[in-house]
């Protein structure tokens, strides 16, 4: 696959990806971030930006909010009135939290300091670093009214969603205050001649590749491209604080195995970018499921099952990324026909896929989770074995054998140290034994 070597076309898709990450990962977050993008845009030609620097406000304001992820998944999926003093905290820490995240995207480090700095007030009273004035960059202050009006128009747990005068009183009350009054101003002017940008996706599509196309070269380098998936696969694996590297690792045991198996070129490409992405559907699963020490309920089991379709078609919207697709949808399939979510059998399992589905029960089963203690490789690759025919392909489990050693051991030193909440393992039979035949408690 070509576009994962270079290509602007494929970093913008990744870069899109992103902001379906975020949406995921906090539902009340869908496509604000791409909202906040269109408007903070239309601000900056109304105070008169260039196309570069409107480009930068763009792109910012879509990465502004990738600190949120992973940092109180608890809370999005109980909102409550009120955040905890404690939750309250840690969200006031996010912007810090993006430009770190910002500022090892390759071609965006440039943005980080907008992002540190689009929760801070006009009057000195925001956050992180209470700068006030024309301290704050203007960029920033365009992404803190966008990021206010937009948060106004979508509805939250503890408000509906406020209309058009509502905001615009809200933007005149904080003229001065929150806002710069220039930039309220060019606000209420855009409102007023109702010239305000309406959300539609591919609108956004086609704003987002106008934007990269200022920032980014038109020909990416591999290793940019790497990063950056990198970067996507960290922040899925975020939502779980037991998943940690399982993505990077499930990518790099998977081109191992293509190797093996003489698989080459685009074909090792697809499975690196698909490896990474595997478990993008996993976002929309419960934090509750995902870390339930005991048995799932049919229900549970269900929202467990949707993951691999739910990030195929995620991929499926992105033009540039919809043939990963196949591997994410089909990593779950068994050789027996036991899987899901097709039960596809034997050879109807694209090889993609079969390849996936080893690197991704090996690295599962040598971590810890929340349910069970982490397996030692010698026993997870006795399993591995054991399940040729049955749960997986068995020239694939040929081909795993076959990896370097050093391979191995770059993936075991590459775990993460996790406290033990399997301590007793009599207590925790029931949801610890893998016979061969489980799909309900491996992943």
């Amino acid at each position: 696959m070509d576009s994962v070597e270079s290509g602007r076309s494929y970093y913008t898709g990744l870069l899109e990806a992103l902001t379906v990450i975020m949406g995921c990962a906090n539902r009340y977050l869908r496509d604000h971030g791409p909202r906040v993008a269109l408007l903070a845009s239309e601000l900056g030609r109304e105070l008169g930006m260039d196309e570069k620097t409107r480009a930068r406000v763009f792109v910012a304001a879509v990465l502004s909010d990738l600190g949120m992820i992973g940092l109180a998944e608890g809370a999005w999926e109980h909102p409550t009135r009120a955040l905890p003093q404690d939750v309250r905290a840690r969200v006031r820490g996010h912007p810090r939290r993006s430009a770190g995240c910002v500022h090892k995207i390759p071609h965006f480090g440039e943005l980080a300091p907008l992002v540190l700095s689009h929760h801070e007030w006009w009057n000195g009273h925001g956050y992180p670093n209470g700068l006030r004035g024309p301290a704050i960059p203007e960029a920033a202050a365009v992404l803190r009214l966008a990021d206010t009006v937009c948060a106004l128009s979508e509805e939250r747990p503890y408000r509906t969603a406020l209309d058009r005068s509502a905001i615009a009183d809200a933007v005149r009350h904080g003229t001065g205050q929150e806002f710069a009054p220039d930039i309220a101003e060019a606000y209420l002017s855009l409102d007023h001649e109702h010239r305000l940008p309406v959300f539609e996706r591919e609108a956004y599509r086609e704003a987002l590749a106008q934007a990269t196309a200022h920032l980014v070269p038109q020909r990416v380098s591999p290793l940019s491209a790497k990063q950056m998936l990198r970067i996507l696969a960290d922040l899925i694996d975020a939502k779980d604080p037991y998943t940690g590297g399982h993505s990077r690792r499930v990518a790099g045991l998977a081109v191992a195995i293509a190797e093996q198996l003489g698989l080459m070129g685009s074909a090792k490409d697809l499975l690196w970018a698909s490896g990474y992405l595997h478990d993008l559907g996993k976002l929309r699963v419960p934090l509750r499921v995902l870390t339930k020490e005991g048995r799932l309920s049919d229900e549970e089991f269900a929202l467990i099952r949707a993951h691999p379709v739910l990030g195929a078609d995620l991929l499926g919207t992105i033009p540039t990324l919809w043939d990963l697709s196949t591997g994410v949808r089909y990593h779950h399939e068994r050789w027996d026909g036991r899987g899901y979510p097709a039960g596809l059998r034997g050879p109807r399992i694209p090889l993609v896929a079969r390849i996936l589905a080893v690197s991704d029960a090996y690295d599962a089963m040598i971590s810890s989770r929340a349910y069970r203690s982490a397996r030692a490789p010698s026993d997870a690759m006795e399993e591995v074995a054991r399940s040729a025919g049955v749960h997986f392909c068995p020239e694939v489990v040929e081909a795993f054998f076959e990896v370097p050693a050093e391979t191995f051991a770059a993936i075991h030193a590459d775990r993460p140290v996790t406290p033990t909440l399997a301590a007793d393992a009599q207590r925790r039979k029931d949801t610890t034994v893998y016979d061969g035949t489980d799909v309900l408690r491996l992943y």
